[in-house]
């Protein structure tokens, strides 16, 4: 038992030895280093305020590209409103249905599928109600010959409408 005290005793005494000059490294701070850091800190600040300078100007960069991006985004998008308007004023000038008949056999109510377009000169053309009609806008991806379709007359034109895909709406214009 005297033994396990002894060598328990010696244990503990090498272990506070040990940690004794640890601490005291630790503790103790040389003010020399703290003068040597200090220019170190001051030339880190300096950088940092030059990244810093650096960050805002990309900052910039990227802000004065974004507002290009739309600017450019914002004019394509009025060309291509001017561009439908264009083709949605081409619809308006086709033949006119008389009211009675275009109740009878168009609208909502009446719905249809066009099957195969006829070509002509370029442009597809297709046969209903004993009338003919030219597509005079571009066919919309996801839409097939096949859906069903009904003319309506909106706004002084012709428009081919689905009610598979709403919110729609081709321009068309009627052959006499």
């Amino acid at each position: 038992m005297k033994l396990l005290a002894v060598f328990s005793t010696a244990a503990l005494a090498v272990l506070l030895g040990m940690s004794a000059p640890v601490y005291a490294q630790q503790d103790d701070s040389h003010p020399q280093e703290e003068k040597r850091a200090q220019p170190d800190e001051k030339a880190a600040y300096g950088q940092d305020k030059q990244e810093d300078k650096r960050a805002d100007k990309d900052k910039e960069d990227k802000q004065g590209d974004k507002e290009k991006e739309k600017h450019a985004e914002q004019e394509d998008k009025s060309a291509r409103q001017d561009e439908g308007q264009g083709q949605r004023r081409e619809g308006r000038e086709g033949g006119h249905i008389p009211d009675d008949r275009f109740r009878a056999n168009f609208g909502r109510g009446h719905t249809f599928t066009i099957g195969r377009p006829i070509i002509v000169e370029g442009t597809p053309r297709f046969q209903y109600g004993g009338y003919w009609f030219v597509i005079v806008e571009p066919w919309p991806v996801g839409w097939a010959y096949t859906d069903v379709v009904y003319v309506d007359f909106i706004e002084g034109g012709y428009y081919l409408l689905s009610p598979v895909h709403p919110g729609i709406q081709i321009s068309i214009n009627v052959i006499l």
